[in-house]
């Protein structure tokens, strides 16, 4: 009975209660594939740059993924406002803080399902990018503990989706000339530390 308990207690630990939650804590395994405009299936061409799969953790207001060969792909901390990226060994670093002029938002029709979440969609259109993403309000986070990372639309994107975190995501990228298609494999909540979002911690 005592490990029941601690069990459900650890669970519980993974979903912080507030008076708007519960918010989401753990981890989400995306699989990624790619193709050019007209189709032509490029997955191993960028793969290598940008994973076959992705490891991501969040857990309030910061968040970070991996490689599937457990390699830090990107981590963000609110305390910085700035996402740290390692792409083919290099290190860049991104203010947070820019925003995507000119970006519209619209909800889509349909439900589909994702990893085993039913899942509401939208879309968002930035200059030349068009992102379609699928997201479960059964797992959420606190949009305003981003509301300072206008990079990438992603508070823009919480906002329009209450929090909910995607589960799917098609970008299409009619400037560099390719579609990416990421899709969540598995969900698992966890309590996460914030000693565990730096550049030297390990992927669980």
């Amino acid at each position: 009975m005592k490990k029941v308990f601690v069990a459900v207690s650890l669970l519980l630990c993974s979903f912080t209660m507030s008076a708007d939650g519960p918010w989401f804590s753990g981890k989400i395994v995306y699989h990624n594939t790619f193709s050019t405009l007209a189709g032509q299936d490029i997955t191993e061409k960028l793969s290598p740059i940008f994973g076959l799969e992705n490891l991501y953790y969040i857990s309030g207001e910061n968040y970070k993924s991996y490689t599937e060969k457990k390699l830090m792909l990107e981590l963000y901390t609110a305390k910085t406002n700035q996402m740290q990226y390692v792409i083919n060994g290099q290190h860049s670093t991104v203010d947070a803080a820019t925003d995507t002029p000119g970006a519209t938002i619209k909800p889509l029709t349909g439900e589909t399902t994702i990893a085993g979440y039913g899942c509401h969609s939208l879309q968002i259109d930035t200059d030349g990018i068009t992102t379609v993403y699928y997201y479960s309000p059964k797992l959420r986070v606190n949009p305003e503990l981003y509301k300072k990372h206008l990079a990438g639309n992603w508070y823009a994107f919480l906002k329009a989706s209450h929090g909910a975190l995607p589960l799917k995501f098609i970008m299409t990228d009619r400037k560099q000339g390719y579609i990416m298609n990421c899709e969540a494999t598995s969900v698992e909540a966890m309590a996460l530390t914030e000693s565990e979002f730096t550049m030297e911690a390990p992927a669980r």
